[in-house]
């Protein structure tokens, strides 16, 4: 997710005092956060421009909450509001994304797409 350069600025500061006053190496918040060192030295340093689920993870050992990040203005509505339930139900670890997606596939292998109605009109002229 790309967020707005004041959202950026501000989550970056956030991380870099957090990592300061924690006193815990890349090592340690890598092992913690499941990512590798050298990306903790990166995010910690602010060198990232989306938030990745790495950004989210090392923040959530840190303690920095992350700002909700605003979708393109082109979303589509429905999927705006989809997109807000799956955000808010979501705790932002790997683990509960997993989860939501094991109950999507599930849902989805559930979904039986409807014929589009030309389909239908054209069988029924050919029989």
């Amino acid at each position: 997710m790309k967020p707005t350069s004041k959202q950026l600025s501000a989550l970056q500061r956030r991380i870099a005092d957090r990592y300061s006053a924690s006193g815990r190496s890349n090592a340690e918040i890598g092992r913690l956060a499941s990512v590798h060192p050298s990306q903790v030295g990166r995010i910690c340093s602010g060198n990232f421009k989306t938030v990745s689920a790495n950004v989210v993870q090392v923040c959530r050992v840190l303690g920095v909450k992350v700002p909700k990040m605003s979708e393109s203005a082109r979303m589509d509505p429905d999927w705006a509001k989809a997109n807000a339930t799956l955000r808010r139900i979501w705790d932002q670890t790997p683990q509960g994304a997993a989860t939501i997606r094991r109950v999507l596939d599930a849902i989805a292998d559930l979904h039986v797409p409807e014929m589009p109605a030309d389909s239908t009109r054209s069988e029924k002229q050919g029989a």
